[in-house]
């Protein structure tokens, strides 16, 4: 039987952390582990605090009060712990006039890492063909993806990165977050900020949730799940018809179709409550079935509970309201 001096250390360490942001609002009494391979979310609504946290678990805000270690080293100590970390900012703007490979090869050297990782990192990000291309001119999920090789590029232990795909479309996001998760199989450490709830669903093994600078404790990924509440379809009539007939005919869904967990009547039309989990692709075959069956409709949409909303929901079950 293992016994507890067999369980590595975490790679990360909080522990009481404190920050005065302003005379009004600051972090305080922040702990949470992140181990190796583990990645940790942090999520909270705007102005929750989540890249400042982010900054000081990076070494880039002193904190008031408390500690950061990273792989058992008091974070303050910077020329013991940075080569145990990478980090990635929310937007970062790359220099006019240097090619891809020209670029990973000077971070290759500012990171005192190996030269000969260039071909490897390049097909991490595959990036292999555009070498030779400015990287002014990559697109945005590139552009993304070429800072995070560089961040590991001295294979650091904590991959900390703030919002990791803002700005990104749908098939950019999906790309990036399965780099991610590569790392993270490779036993690199995950910490970032977001907001998107695919962010949460693709890395996370557990998070930290903040609402004005508190952090919401023992709240797990089965608290986000249960109040993040099941996806809803929204249907309106049209505005010259009457709302009743969509209403009735939403109402036989409960006995049609097995997707269909409650039918709840809107000013306007029905809202359909899903079952438990994820159909996305419920939303196009109800709507061929309205108009099917003769319902006039002005709009149908697939709604969720945004990560703002669930965390706004823990924060009452808190008892913090919206103070």
């Amino acid at each position: 039987m293992a016994s507890a001096h067999d369980t590595p250390a975490p790679v990360l360490q909080v522990s009481g952390l404190a920050y005065r942001v302003s005379p009004e609002f600051g972090l305080r009494d922040i702990a949470f582990d992140v181990d190796a391979g583990e990645g940790v979310a942090i999520i909270g609504s705007n102005g929750a605090g989540k890249t400042t946290l982010i900054r000081l678990v990076a070494g880039l805000l002193k904190p008031r009060a408390g500690e950061v270690r990273v792989c058992g080293t008091d974070a303050r100590r910077w020329g013991r712990v940075s080569g145990h970390l990478g980090y990635v900012q929310q937007s970062k703007e790359l220099p006019d006039g240097v090619t891809v490979e020209a670029y990973v090869r000077h971070q290759l050297r500012l990171h005192r890492a190996e030269p000969a990782r260039l071909g490897e990192l390049l097909a991490l990000a595959e990036l292999e063909s555009c070498a030779g291309q400015s990287v002014r001119t990559l697109s945005g999920g590139s552009q993304r993806k070429l800072h995070i090789i560089t961040a590991v590029a001295h294979r650091p232990d904590l991959l900390i990165l703030d919002e990791p795909t803002a700005g990104l479309d749908a098939a950019a996001r999906q790309t990036l977050l399965h780099m991610l998760a590569g790392l993270k199989k490779d036993g690199v450490a995950v910490l970032y900020a977001s907001h998107h709830r695919q962010e949460l669903e693709a890395l996370a093994d557990s998070v930290v949730v903040l609402h004005r600078g508190r952090q919401a404790k023992d709240a797990s990924l089965e608290d986000i799940a249960s109040s993040a509440g099941n996806p809803r379809l929204v249907l309106e009539s049209h505005p010259d018809a009457d709302p009743g007939p969509l209403q009735e005919w939403s109402e036989g869904l409960l006995l049609s179709h097995e997707g269909v967990q409650a039918v709840h009547p809107t000013r306007t039309g029905a809202a359909i409550e899903l079952r438990d989990g994820e159909h996305p692709e419920a939303l196009g075959e109800i709507v061929a079935r309205a108009h099917a069956g003769g319902i006039r409709l002005r709009a149908a949409f697939y709604n969720r509970a945004t990560l703002a909303e669930i965390v706004r929901t823990i924060a009452q079950h808190q008892g913090w309201g919206e103070s």
